[in-house]
């Protein structure tokens, strides 16, 4: 079976129980907890990947790291998820897990890149126009990048709007050895 295919499941499966539950709001703290753990420990990425390390040997780590930060049935699932030898692909269906959250909660997620920090009125000002514009939640993430030398890069689900310094010269240049 395709690996999107097991993620996605396993992440509804965990999605309704906890919407029954009424409990939605305290897993997804829980669940970008976890998915942002994984993404920045690379020793907790490698135990997952590892086969050699047994599943109780696992979930002895995640017991430790975990039982006191999150809820005793987000722990249990993830107890599922390392029973089923699926632990490889934990990261996806916390991923999938968010983004069934945002869509049932009617959450757009937004990245501004910009050369330099966006101030907060400017942030501020972002938020408003695409909640107004696309009649949606924003969840705007921030992302730095000084190459684009001045302006900003905006992405919003699928869609790129590019008003980056970097971008326009790159235009600029390519009309000119056109036209050459």
């Amino acid at each position: 079976m395709n690996q999107s295919k097991i993620s996605v499941r396993y992440a509804k499966a965990f999605f309704q129980h906890m919407l029954e539950k009424q409990k939605l709001d305290a897993a997804i703290t829980d669940v970008q907890l976890v998915y942002n753990a994984i993404r920045e420990i690379h020793d907790l990425q490698k135990l997952l990947q590892n086969p050699i390390v047994k599943p109780s040997q696992k979930k002895i780590v995640f017991d430790i790291l975990l039982s006191k930060k999150i809820q005793a049935e987000t722990l249990r699932f993830f107890y599922v998820i390392i029973d089923n030898s699926r632990e490889n692909l934990l990261a996806d269906i916390l991923r999938n897990f968010i983004d069934m959250y945002r869509s049932h909660k009617g959450i757009t997620k937004v990245t501004v890149t910009t050369a330099t920090k966006f101030s907060s009125q400017n942030i501020q000002e972002i938020t408003d126009f695409i909640s107004e514009k696309f009649n949606t939640k924003v969840e705007l993430h921030e992302q730095i990048d000084d190459q684009l030398i001045g302006g900003f890069v905006l992405r919003i689900n699928d869609l790129q709007y590019d008003a980056s310094v970097k971008s326009k010269i790159k235009n600029i240049k390519e009309e000119m050895l056109k036209s050459v």
